[in-house]
């Protein structure tokens, strides 16, 4: 029967007496020696957390240098634990090896004997930083973890294991450990969509197995597994169950990788954008055949908030779901306007994406397998469930073909509802007010300024590039970007169209940038001579601009790439709107263009590139949350059943006594099977300092199960049963709930250490 273990060995002496603060020395090392498979699980824990970064790093090189690092840090720690020294000023030796192996492996040429700073230690450590987010902006997902990227998972890293020991060890809050390792097993989600499930499992049991431990080591209790067991047997069955029911998964993670480049996932669906383009690549993405002979833009989504740092797609737009009968409005489109009817046939190849390309703008699509929906405003089709690959459909759009007079004509005020298209920071960097002052000195509407704009930046002092912005360090669409952009004059798609739709919005025109695909190669020798294919070197990033009865229109202000609307071009000459052919011919000739991502190394994700697909991120959370909370729930539902059986009759004294037992045990008491009940008793009122009519409930609870176990009387008349053997129960541990400290009620409630380290108590009937 449970009654009384041996105190808590950093609590109390072995004698049960308080121990001299801070211990003498053999006590700290024989506790340390205790202490050290709490270590090995934490280490454990270490290694499967930073397991799940996986997704986002290429090769296995750098999670070896980490493993190391951070299992020499935590066994650091419990060694100088185990020599006598301090819990907490282990925890500071092992911050101080982590510095030392920092500078052993990227600084030893700025060191003292390899392992100790000099003055010239922080500035390589700053160097070394600056670089590895220079790297990480500058790639995609899954990078190359070159010697800036290492150090920062080495910075990352050592944190993460000195705040394991921290928490877990000198703190004694093991439980707390969990919300770490979820943060950190989620970042690849948030990142590129990427959630390793089996990772993940195994994660949450590594967590379970450290609090199990925790309470083996803080109790002393000679336990029996079958709790703990049998939660990490619920957990790799939820987890299996949760991968075959997670939409789109493909063995590895909730977003199918294989195939296909779109974007990468960062903080910028244009930086991504800029990413795919300087990989190499150029795989085929789609092929169509249209009934027009006019050059097609396929968009994929609009970015219409900017907020001086980065364009976004915003999270207000009207949706509509996409069915066979569905046919969309064009927005600010009036009938004065002509307009060329077009049915475009498309099949997707390699691109895998939660977008679906249409030409601007599509009115109906049909054919396309799973839920898609329309954002009504830029009428474009993304899902979170469904993906572009393999899709066969048609598209239907009406092409406009406003001519200059009628933009000239636009009237200039905004309508309410596109307001918000003009919106922008206060900060404007002078450069981009002092550029469009020159640039719209001499015009008078709205139309002519747009025109300005656009052929300012396709003049011969801007050129194409995509390595310069990177090389220069302004790669990225925000203010200062821009603004080096307009000063260095050289940039690619993304600063060409950002530029322009901020220097619109500063000019009172509404505008937005779309991302997408330029129209792409006819095919030689097909049945149609309108067949296209689109490869990934057809990616690209244009402005729009709004036009009162007109509605969105797009102008193409990069040189060099794609093709000028009519209404845009020069009246005098039609060189800067040469066939999209002739300048891709020329492009390539001068080395300009870059490949993008080969379809087996990127993955597309959710919608507007910034936030991962809700639902799925969602439910992973709540499934590792589900996990983390499962001793609790465990417990919880114990009780409650233990506390019905009561009320009705159907259990008696023993069921109670171990419910007290449990509570005992879950609020940090010392529980063993070695005592006997009367001693048990004893040691909870001398601890507890329970009131009067507490001690009547538990000496009444005492003679109950004392009578159960050791007399042998009439069982009829000797049973406590109902509702007060309940009251009573509920009395006393209710009373050691009120008692307990807060940390010990908060470890109670998320790990219980009757169900992680649950005490024998041997096999006792209640009487019939």
């Amino acid at each position: 029967m449970s009654v009384l273990s041996p105190p808590r060995p950093d609590v109390t002496s072995r004698s049960g007496t308080a121990a001299p603060v801070g211990g003498d020395h053999a006590e700290r090392r024989s506790r340390a020696h205790r202490l050290w498979p709490m270590s090995w699980a934490l280490i454990l824990l270490y290694l499967v957390t930073v397991s799940t970064l996986s997704p986002l790093l290429a090769g296995a090189s750098w999670w070896l240098g980490i493993a190391v690092l951070g299992t020499v840090v935590l066994a650091s720690a419990a060694a100088a634990r185990s020599l006598g020294v301090r819990t907490w000023v282990a925890t500071i030796v092992g911050a101080v090896v982590w510095l030392g192996l920092l500078i052993l492996f990227f600084a030893p040429d700025a060191s003292f004997v390899l392992v100790l700073p000099t003055f010239d230690t922080p500035g390589v450590f700053v160097e070394l930083g600056r670089d590895g987010l220079r790297s990480i902006a500058r790639q995609g997902t899954p990078a190359e973890a070159d010697m800036g990227i290492r150090f920062i998972l080495a910075i990352g890293a050592g944190a993460f294991a000195l705040l394991l020991d921290a928490v877990a060890v000198a703190g004694r809050m093991a439980a707390v450990v969990g919300f770490p390792a979820v943060a950190i097993a989620l970042v690849p989600g948030f990142v590129n969509g990427h959630i390793n499930l089996v990772a993940l499992a195994l994660c949450g049991a590594a967590f379970l197995l450290v609090l199990w431990t925790d309470t083996r080591v803080r109790r002393l209790s000679t336990s029996r597994p079958s709790g703990v067991l049998g939660i990490g047997a619920l957990t790799v069955i939820g987890s299996l169950l949760f991968a075959a029911a997670a939409p789109g998964y493909n063995g590895e993670s909730l977003i199918p990788s294989g195939g296909g480049s779109v974007f990468g996932r960062g903080v910028s669906p244009l930086v991504d954008l800029g990413k795919d383009l300087r990989r190499p690549g150029g795989a085929q993405q789609f092929s169509y055949t249209t009934s027009t002979d006019e050059s097609l833009y396929f968009r994929l989504l609009t970015l219409d908030e900017f907020n001086g740092t980065t364009w976004s797609a915003g999270n207000d737009r009207v949706r509509e779901l996409n069915e066979p009968g569905t046919l969309m409005d064009v927005p600010g489109l009036s009938d004065e306007i002509l307009t060329e009817p077009t049915t475009t046939t498309v099949q997707v190849d390699g691109m895998v994406a939660p977008w679906l390309p249409v030409p601007f703008p599509s009115v109906r699509v049909v054919g396309a397998e799973g839920r898609w929906m329309w954002d009504m405003e830029g009428l474009t089709l993304s899902s979170r469930l469904s993906g572009a690959g393999g899709q066969s459909y048609i598209a239907e759009s009406v092409l406009i073909q406003p001519t200059r007079e009628q933009l000239i004509a636009a009237q200039p005020e905004v309508p309410p509802n596109v307001d918000r298209f003009l919106a922008l920071p206060e900060d404007i960097p002078p450069i981009l007010t002092e550029t469009l002052a020159a640039i719209t000195a001499e015009t008078d509407n709205a139309y002519d300024t747009a025109f300005a704009i656009q052929q300012y930046l396709r003049g011969s002092p801007f050129l194409y590039s995509l390595e310069a912005p990177v090389d220069d360090g302004y790669d990225g669409d925000g203010f200062d970007v821009i603004a080096t952009f307009l000063e260095k004059k050289s940039g690619y798609c993304v600063h060409f169209a950002s530029a322009m739709a901020v220097l619109s919005r500063m000019a009172g025109i509404p505008a937005r940038v779309s991302l997408g695909y330029l129209p792409g190669d006819r095919v030689v020798g097909a049945e149609s001579r309108l067949t296209y294919t689109v490869g990934t070197d057809d990616l690209h990033s244009w402005p729009e601009l709004y036009f009162s009865g007109v509605g969105w229109v797009p102008f193409e202000p990069t040189p060099g790439r794609g093709v000028v609307p009519d209404y845009a071009r020069p009246q005098s000459s039609g060189a800067d709107g040469r066939n999209v052919q002739d300048a891709r011919t020329s492009e390539r000739a001068q080395g300009d263009q870059a490949p993008v991502l080969p379809p087996s190394t990127t993955s597309s994700t959710g919608e507007g590139a910034v936030e991962p697909p809700a639902e799925l991120l969602t439910s992973a959370a709540l499934f590792f949350l589900l996990l983390l909370g499962s001793p609790g729930l465990l417990r919880a539902s114990r009780r409650r059943s233990r506390t019905r059986a009561l009320h009705s009759g159907r259990a008696g004294p023993v069921t109670a006594w171990r419910e007290i037992s449990d509570a005992a045990q879950d609020y940090g008491m010392p529980v063993s099977e070695a005592d006997t009940p009367r001693a048990f008793s004893a040691a909870l009122s001398s601890r507890s300092a329970f009131t009067t009519q507490e001690e009547k409930a538990l000496a009444s609870l005492l003679d109950a199960v004392e009578r159960v176990r050791f007399a042998d009387p009439d069982r009829a008349t000797l049973r406590l049963v109902g509702p007060s053997l309940a009251a009573n129960t509920e009395t006393v541990t209710g009373a050691l709930r009120r008692r307990a400290g807060f940390m010990d009620r908060v470890r109670a409630t998320i790990a219980p250490a009757s169900v992680l380290s649950p005490v024998y108590r041997g096999r006792v009937p209640e009487p019939a």
